[in-house]
């Protein structure tokens, strides 16, 4: 009997790498000593995304393989890339108090949101030559980015809003190559560095 321990494979090592390092952000954040550690390990998380897909071709898998494993690095993304930059910023940055809350757990929500939604249609999408909207990782780095300094409330919430209308805009962007996927990798390496060396 087939069962699901048996879809565990090695090809999909990033994508199992990228969900600790996830956990470990939320861990980091509920300790709080995440205000370095769990902004880096968001950079990590993008790093490792973007590059699991390269990592898993390097293996010889089945079909069905192939398929679980795109679906896994689907759920995965939801979870790392949605829910643990909400639980990292409300850490860090924490929203304000009475009424004011409402609004930024509103943009938490349309973040997440938007991050499912994206992930949905990439999955049913044909054409995976080009993204509509940001990817995901993408947005992972901005806060990564923005967590360098110590945002605001009001900062975090038009970064909620922000990255969430420009996941699921209608703009094609190129798949990154080259130079550009060069030049994406190293700003998750500079994040990584900048933050665990503060």
């Amino acid at each position: 009997m087939r069962a699901p321990i048996h879809d565990l494979h090695v090809s999909n090592g990033l994508t199992y790498a990228s969900l600790a390092a996830g956990l470990a952000a939320v861990a980091a954040s509920l300790a709080g000593s995440g205000r370095g550690i769990a902004p880096a390990l968001l950079a990590l998380c993008a790093l490792a995304d973007t590059f699991d897909g390269r990592f898993a071709r390097l293996f010889a898998r089945t079909d069905r393989q192939a398929r679980t494993g795109a679906e896994t690095d689907n759920l995965v993304d939801a979870l790392v890339f949605g829910l643990v930059p909400v639980v990292v910023v409300t850490r860090i940055a924490p929203p304000p108090s009475g009424g004011w809350a409402v609004p930024w757990w509103a943009g938490a929500f349309l973040y997440v949101l938007a991050v499912v939604v994206r992930l949905g249609f990439f999955a049913a999408e044909e054409d995976h030559a080009r993204f509509v909207g940001i990817p995901t990782p993408a947005a992972a780095l901005v806060w990564s980015t923005v967590l360098i300094g110590s945002p605001s409330a009001s900062v975090c919430a038009a970064v909620f809003l922000s990255c969430a209308a420009v996941m699921v805009w209608p703009v094609a962007i190129p798949r990154p190559r080259g130079v550009g996927l060069a030049a994406f990798a190293c700003w998750a390496v500079g994040l990584v560095i900048w933050h665990l060396a503060a």
